[in-house]
């Protein structure tokens, strides 16, 4: 078809000497791409693969695969299949089919142009069209999605390539139609259960009626943004740089950024959650603005996020991590690190000054001394003026990292904490010249 010839030319799609890894499942789409494909063969001198996947969700699938072998040895196309088990994939990575399966299909595309052509050496040719982009655009716009969310189907991304992005539906069936080209209907295509159908049967008719060729100004307005997107991209690439620290702990956004433009901060906000998420579904505005306002806060607020993550603001920035809940045996080995007793006084030798060996005035302890982790009633005494202050307070004051507070043992006396272990111990029970029994407590393991 002249039309995705030019189009090909235009936005240099397809060179001469490409190898092509094409994805094919028997669909009107897929077939039409590998017959204008291959009406370029020779021209272009291009070695073509066709990949067809198997997903193991319609009992008909095996008929699809069957009819893209077939129809690839008619014309002398090299034909490769996979058979992969797509519901058992989604579940153990907890995700819908959908994404499993364009996951999984991208990633055998990629591993065949490999085999096949080396590393770097292939383009990957899929046959999406203005139709999938105009529902993949509503679709995402209703779930919040930002600027790259709406213009997500590029003409080219990396080494994939989209030559049918110039055509709406139509205008493939007509082509088919036109040429006599036989396809596989895919029954699940009219089913409304899933959420594109439903766009594609009654949102889609429903606004070219209203504004016709809705489609292709859709199409448009996906473009632009995409050029708005690559400038942004750009933009947030410097940001990201400038105050995002990577560690094993997770990401910190510093406390600098908050200066730069809110558009660009969030969208790197939208990039470190991705990042310690390890996916991008369902990473909606509505958690980017919980961050973004955590930078605003005050040290110390937190708030829980979605996929297990956490943000918690600190003097530094705002650090986002996945939450690590300590174990009850964890707990058990911590707290049975830190020993304590009691012993008469030995004037001849020294206070310790080690961070994990403390003595105490055994005689100015009220209670009995417990081994414990952190209270909301805890205060510590803070100078030799008996003036007080909360744990709470003196861990903020101290820069402790808000998810480290949680696990550092403590030696208690009631509410009154003796020692914080790894920092300081309360001035209430200082040894003195007085003292004459001593309680000493050592951390053995430092944490």
């Amino acid at each position: 078809m002249k039309k995705v010839i030019e189009f090909i030319k235009e936005n240099n799609l397809i060179k001469e000497n490409d190898n092509i890894i094409l994805g094919i499942s028997g669909g009107a789409d897929s077939v039409c791409l590998l017959y204008i494909i291959n009406e370029i063969r020779d021209t272009f001198c291009l070695n073509i693969t066709a990949v067809h996947v198997n997903h193991s969700i319609r009992e008909t699938a095996g008929r699809d695969e069957a009819f893209s072998k077939e129809l690839c040895e008619k014309l002398g196309i090299s034909f490769v299949s996979y058979t992969i088990d797509c519901p058992k994939i989604a579940e153990e990575h907890k995700l819908s089919l959908e994404e499993a399966g364009r996951n999984e299909r991208y990633r055998l595309f990629e591993e065949t142009g490999r085999k096949s052509y080396g590393e770097g050496g292939f383009k990957i040719a899929v046959a999406h069209h203005m139709d999938d982009l105009a529902e993949t655009l509503l679709f995402n716009l209703s779930r919040g999605s930002g600027i790259n969310g709406l213009s997500s189907i590029k003409v080219k991304n990396g080494c994939i390539v989209r030559p049918l992005l110039c055509l709406t539906r139509k205008e493939i069936e007509e082509y088919l139609s036109e040429n006599g080209i036989s396809h596989i209907e895919d029954e699940t295509n009219s089913d409304d259960d899933y959420a594109r159908n439903r766009i594609r049967h009654n949102i889609i008719p429903e606004l070219n009626e209203i504004a016709p060729g809705a489609v292709k100004n859709m199409g448009r307005t996906a473009s632009q943004l995409g050029e708005i997107e690559d400038y942004l991209t750009i933009k947030t690439d410097e940001l990201w740089d400038k105050y995002a620290e990577k560690s094993e702990e997770g990401i910190l956004i510093k406390e600098g950024m908050i200066k730069e433009h809110p558009a660009i901060v969030k969208r790197a906000i939208h990039r470190a959650l991705i990042e310690v998420a390890g996916r991008a579904r369902d990473i909606a505005s509505i958690q980017i603005e919980a961050v973004y306002d955590l930078l605003l806060a005050k040290t110390g607020h937190k708030r829980d996020l979605i996929y297990n993550m956490e943000a918690v603001r600190d003097y530094a920035g705002v650090m986002i991590s996945l939450k690590t809940e300590l174990s009850d045996e964890e707990k058990e080995a911590i707290l049975s690190n830190l020993t304590f007793e009691i012993k008469d006084r030995d004037f001849s030798q020294n206070i310790p000054t080690d961070l994990y060996t403390k003595w105490f005035d055994y005689d100015k302890i009220r209670n009995c001394p417990n081994v414990r982790f952190r209270q909301n009633s805890d205060y510590l005494t803070i100078n030799d003026r008996d003036e007080k202050k909360s744990l709470s307070d003196y861990m903020i004051n101290e820069k402790i990292p808000a998810k480290k507070r949680d696990s550092i043992p403590l030696l208690t006396d009631g509410d009154h904490v003796m020692w914080v272990v790894g920092y300081r111990i309360s001035n209430a029970y200082k040894v003195s010249d007085d003292t004459k029994k001593l309680l000493v407590a050592t951390y053995s393991e430092i944490r």
